[in-house]
This record gives structure tokens, C-alpha cells and sequence, in this order.
């Protein structure tokens, strides 16, 4: 805390220029997956390790899940698979990103709260490659702890995901008074106790409880969630490929999902009425 980290990097929207990388991070929204994994072709090479840090469920969810699940592609996040032959899904790392920051302006990115990167193999192991990453981004400054259940790992973000940030895009309002407000925090606990059995029937016991979740979000409060600043901003916004993901799951499982139903059904509203509502 208080340390400046200050280097110069080269930097280019043409990744031809750059060639063939050890390690790319795949860090767009989910609905610019699909162009960013043509885009991202001449970076990779045979040795290439893509770090995959998407909100909600990642498109390599079911590769080494094992069961009857294995392999399932999920048509709310890559429709016809093409995400994850481009990317080739043994080259993935999991990432789960907890950091609260905005955009101020091209180039100048603001930190407001938390810096983790919790990083994990898609089959639980403690690879080299994941020793490696985690500690390049710890000598940056940054927290990387690794996990041996990335998806448990997931799913808590993916809890705010989908009830704080539609609520705040509804609302037009920052994290604080809605996770204050009786009413807004009980719709919250509603869909994340959906969200919650969801995760269960997929065999994933959750790391936190709803309650850790609250208070987290609580330290949070200032912060504007990124889906409502693509609101503000005028950028497609991520709805069938977080909301929708989970309630592709929960059709999947054979689980009710009325709330969740409900936030998505006015959330592609909100987002048809920009303009911005992306459909899968």
C-alpha cells in the first residue's frame, strides 16, 4: 500500500506488432471475447499461456470439470464454440479479479478499492505456469494468490455480478446505497441464494458466505460497477453473457430462478433502451 509501481511499456492496438507472447491476458468484457480472440491469433504461440479474467461464468468453464458436464459450451457466452477453439482452452489459466476502479480517461485508470488476482488451473492443479504468473503479478504489487478451485473462487464475484451490478444499472446508482437500502440488499440476497443453488447443484461450495459478500460489497460503496459505467459511456453491455449465463446454467440443472429471471428481464430492458443489449 502507498508503493508506486512505474514502467514504460510498449503498447499498440495492432498485436501483429507485438508477435508471439509467453503470457496474454484476456481481460475484455465477454461480449468483445469473440474479436478479441481473432485479434489475438498472432500473439499466440505453442508455449503460450492465456490468463482468462471475464466477469461471470468464463467461456472454459466445463474444460477439466469433469462428470456429465465435461465439455458443455455455454451458448450465452460462445455460441458456436469459436471462443474457445481460437484461444485453445489448454492454453488457459483462470483468473477471478477483484478490483474496484474507473476509468478517467484513455490510459489513466483509477484504483478505488482491493487489487487481487486470484489465479487457477482449470483441473485444480498447482501448475508451474500459474507459480510463474502469480508471482510476476505479486512483484507488481498486486495480490495473486493461487487456487486449487478456481470455480469456487468464481462464483462470489459472479454473486455481485449479477443482483449489485444490475440493480446499480437499474438504480443509477453507486454500490453504498444500495447494499444500505433494506429492500435493494434483500432482492440482492434473493438472487444470489439462486445463483448460490446453482453453484451447488454444479458441485462448487462457495468460499464466502452471502453475508461476507454483503460486507464486502459494503467497502465498496463509492464504487460505480462497470456495467452501469457502459451505460454511462454509451458501451455494449454485458447482459446474456453474465445474467444469461446463469440462467442458462439454472435451465441446465433444473433449478427455479425467479429473481434472477426478473433483474435480467428488466436489466435487457434497460440495455435494449440504449441501444447497447448485445444478444448471443
Amino acid at each position: 500500500e502507498g508503493k508506486k509501481f512505474v514502467t514504460s511499456i510498449r503498447a499498440t492496438d495492432i498485436p501483429s506488432e507485438l508477435g508471439v507472447q509467453d503470457i496474454v491476458f484476456l481481460a475484455v468484457k465477454a461480449n468483445s471475447l469473440l474479436d478479441a480472440a481473432k485479434a489475438m491469433q498472432p500473439l499466440i504461440g505453442p508455449n503460450t499461456t492465456i490468463v482468462s479474467a471475464q466477469n461471470g461464468i468464463p467461456f472454459w468453464y466445463f474444460y477439466k470439470h469433469g462428470g456429465k458436464f465435461e465439455g458443455r459450451v455455454l451458448k450465452s457466452v460462445d455460441p458456436d464454440g469459436k471462443i474457445s477453439q481460437m484461444v485453445g482452452l489448454e492454453r488457459v489459466v483462470g483468473c477471478v479479479i477483484t478490483s474496484s476502479n474507473v476509468i478517467e480517461k484513455p490510459g489513466k485508470v483509477r484504483n478505488i478499492a482491493n487489487r487481487t488476482f486470484v489465479l487457477g488451473e482449470p483441473n485444480g492443479t498447482i501448475s508451474t505456469r500459474v507459480k510463474k504468473i502469480s508471482k510476476i503479478l505479486e512483484n507488481g504489487g498486486l495480490n495473486s494468490p493461487i487456487s486449487n478451485d478456481i470455480r469456487a473462487d468464481i462464483l462470489p464475484k459472479m454473486w455481485g455480478n449479477i443482483s449489485f451490478s444490475p440493480l446499480a444499472v437499474l438504480t443509477r446508482s453507486t454500490l453504498g446505497p444500495i447494499v444500505e437500502d433494506k429492500d435493494l440488499q434483500s432482492l440482492a440476497i434473493s438472487i444470489i441464494k439462486e445463483a448460490q443453488a446453482v453453484s451447488k447443484a454444479l458441485g462448487v461450495e462457495p468460499k464466502v458466505s452471502i453475508q461476507e459478500r454483503i460486507n464486502a460489497t459494503r467497502k465498496a460503496s463509492e464504487h460505480k460497477t462497470s456495467i452501469l459505467q457502459d451505460l454511462e459511456a454509451g458501451r455494449p453491455m454485458e447482459v446474456d453473457q453474465i445474467t444469461g449465463a446463469v440462467i442458462e446454467l439454472a435451465h441446465m440443472l433444473g433449478i427455479d430462478t425467479p429473481m434472477t429471471n426478473l433483474i435480467y428481464s428488466l436489466l435487457r430492458q434497460r440495455a435494449q433502451q440504449a441501444g447497447l443489449y448485445l444478444k448471443t
